[in-house]
């Protein structure tokens, strides 16, 4: 129900009750005239329960998400070194000697000799399997050519998870930027590496940058976050070697040993003493 306006009491209080009567008829114009202007205009409230147009953009500020323009999306691309790599490096041109590993490490065999990269090495025994083509390892991609593993360890709820170390065989992913040099090319192998073959969360800091007849040898040390799945291994040490075979890209010797098996770090220096290339035939 209507009532008396708050515009309406501020015009009549300035009256006194005893205007002459005279007055009251100019009064009761102004109150004819003034009435429905305080009642329609003098409350800046209005109940929200009233209808009411829908409000114009120009009169409403958009909140600060309607404000900005949804991003485009742009089409995923595949990146061969990941973006976002948590790693530590020894910078081109600068040489750090690996460092020699304490112990005796694995016994020599014999050589494994790959044919299709050029490169010859030593072939470790017991603990390791023997090498053999990558069809006949744990991991079939297709891009390997050689392959000696060692099983590290097993873990998960069930002990259905493995891990393992690996000596690797193989040339330079035509995936990877190679860069310029033998040192880049082992730096994409190594970054790629480190970004989809271990846990979310993995750093690397680069312990040795060395030359090595006609290659660049860069080596690892990768630290992974602890296994909500119990997995003992938290370090790795991880070595790629390139060497120029004359081939059109170069090859690739890949060596990783985690912590839990740091007594056969020695055998990456066995390997890379061992390292020699093949001649065409």
């Amino acid at each position: 129900m209507p009532r008396t306006s708050d515009r309406m009491k501020r015009l009549l209080a300035p009256f006194p009750r005893w205007v002459p009567i005279l007055g009251s008829a100019v009064l009761l114009a102004e109150l004819v005239i003034g009435l429905p202007m305080a009642v329609g205009g003098g409350s800046a409230r209005e109940p929200r329960s009233m209808p009411s147009p829908p409000p114009r953009v120009t009169a409403v500020p958009p909140s600060p998400a309607s404000a900005e323009p949804a991003p485009t999306p742009t089409p995923a691309t595949a990146t061969p070194s990941p973006s976002g790599l948590a790693v530590t490096r020894i910078p081109e041109g600068s040489v750090v000697k690996l460092p020699r590993r304490p112990g005796q490490g694995s016994p020599v065999i014999g050589r494994v000799t790959d044919p299709k990269t050029g490169l010859s090495f030593a072939e470790l025994g017991s603990p390791w399997r023997p090498s053999r083509p990558i069809g006949d390892g744990p991991i079939q991609d297709g891009r390997y050519n050689l392959r000696q593993t060692l099983l590290t360890e097993t873990y998960g709820t069930d002990g259905d998870r493995e891990w393992w170390a690996d000596i690797d065989s193989q040339h330079l992913w035509s995936d990877l930027d190679a860069g310029d040099s033998l040192y880049d090319a082992a730096r994409a192998m190594l970054d790629y590496k480190q970004g989809s073959a271990f846990p979310s969360g993995t750093t690397g800091r680069d312990i040795a940058s060395q030359p090595v007849r006609r290659g660049w040898l860069l080596a690892r040390m990768i630290r992974m976050p602890p296994s909500p799945d119990g997995r003992k291994a938290r370090q790795e040490l991880s070595v790629v070697i390139a060497v120029d075979t004359g081939r059109p890209r170069p090859a690739i010797l890949w060596i990783t040993i985690p912590d839990t098996h740091r007594r056969l770090w020695p055998d990456v220096d066995t390997l890379v003493k061992s390292l020699k290339i093949v001649p065409r035939r």
